[in-house]
């Protein structure tokens, strides 16, 4: 029995696939090449051809070229511009049954960036080649679902995002639609599960979460989880085998979670230093982060040497993987421990379960955290730069 998850996206992709007959997917002027005009025609006339189109609008050479428009006898109507004969440039085209598109146009067929108002609902925003959706555009579905990622000949094709309506949602490889490939599948209850996908099932070794953070390895056979503790025995192995080995080298290194589509990051830079005042004979230190693409201040008030430390709001300020500054919420608290402080440098550990943006909601975690800290900037920093970057010295797994 098909879930409610498999079931929506069974769904959506049929949805997908049936909205491609409203594209323009063939010269709709084939009459103007096929047919002679016997008078000369002047801008701003009319023609009937035998098929029953009429075109409205410049001429040259006895072709629609300039602006004007087109109906054809079934009821669709372009409105933009033309060369040669096809319609080529900018325009609109509304189909007879609703649907409206409005973009690029290249020898009669929809080409380069367009946006296709569908008379059911949806609407597609993006890349078109040759008639089709292709490259990377963003799918509202009525229903409030969303995907967002690249097409290819009009199907979901390549890295991807969808998000549907209850919460669930999906990052990562598609394939004639369907998620396939490595993923991350996310449902409503906060429940995900990290691993690889065929034909739009849960299939091979994965990772999965269970709402509150506990992780286990597990097992899928075209969708169906397998218990079989032998084979999970030997599906963790494999697992752990293949898992992206980190090597800390120094400086500081951590992993950046989305919270909304699991997606990590592991970033990395060398450029970390700490700092020591001293006011009302209490120590404050911090602990700096810049890069060209990547920031993030821990402070430690009434600092007093090696031990654990739990930072709340205004002591940590982080990059997020858009580039926007994110902070710790209210209600939240970090754990730093100092590991070691002598001969100018400063080693720790530490985590931090939530960091928020502010102006969006969007919620990251970073975990795993650890540096090893000089007490002095390295020459290219400066101290007084407002920074604002993206995370760029990252490996996503």
């Amino acid at each position: 029995m098909l879930s409610r998850s498999l079931f929506c996206i069974v769904l959506l992709s049929l949805l997908a696939t049936s909205q491609s007959n409203a594209a323009v997917t063939e010269v709709v002027t084939e009459i103007v090449f096929k047919e002679t005009i016997p008078e000369l025609m002047l801008n701003g006339e009319s023609w009937k051809f035998s098929n029953g189109d009429v075109y409205t609008g410049m001429w040259l050479h006895n072709k629609p070229h300039g602006k004007g428009v087109y109906q054809r006898f079934n009821g669709d109507v372009y409105n933009g511009e033309f060369r040669n004969g096809y319609m080529q440039g900018v325009g609109s085209y509304k189909f007879a049954n609703g649907d409206l598109y409005t973009g690029g146009w290249e020898k009669g067929l929809t080409n380069g960036q367009g946006v296709l108002q569908y008379q059911n609902g949806n609407r597609y925003v993006g890349g078109w080649q040759s008639g089709l959706r292709h490259g990377k555009g963003k799918l509202y579905y009525r229903s409030g679902s969303v995907y967002e990622g690249y097409w290819s000949q009009d199907e979901k094709e390549g890295k991807g995002l969808m998000s549907y309506r209850n919460g669930e949602r999906y990052i990562g490889d598609y394939k004639n639609n369907s998620p396939h490939g490595h993923g991350i599948k996310t449902e409503a209850d906060g429940s995900s599960y990290r691993g690889t996908f065929s034909k739009g099932l849960k299939h091979g070794v994965g990772e999965c979460s269970m709402e509150g953070g506990v992780i286990h390895v597990c097992l899928f056979d075209k969708g169906r989880e397998i218990r079989d503790r032998t084979k999970l025995e030997l599906a963790k192995a494999y697992y752990e085998k293949h898992q992206p080995k980190y090597e800390f080298k120094g400086g500081i290194a951590y992993h950046l979670q989305d919270e909304f589509t699991k997606a990590r990051y592991y970033v990395t830079t060398e450029n970390v230093w700490w700092e020591k005042t001293v006011a009302l004979l209490e120590t404050q230190l911090r602990i700096r982060s810049e890069d060209d693409d990547q920031f993030l201040y821990l402070i430690v008030n009434r600092y007093t040497g090696p031990g654990v430390y739990h930072l709340r709001k205004g002591e940590i300020m982080a990059s997020s993987l858009d580039g926007t500054s994110i902070e710790l919420p209210e209600d939240i608290v970090a754990r730093l421990e100092i590991k070691a402080d002598e001969h100018g440098e400063i080693h720790g550990v530490f985590s931090i379960p939530q960091l928020a943006h502010t102006e969006t909601n969007k919620l990251y975690k970073i975990f795993d955290g650890q540096f090893e800290a000089k007490s002095t900037p390295p020459k290219d920093a400066d101290e007084n730069e407002h920074l604002d970057f993206l995370v760029k010295n990252r490996e996503k797994s």
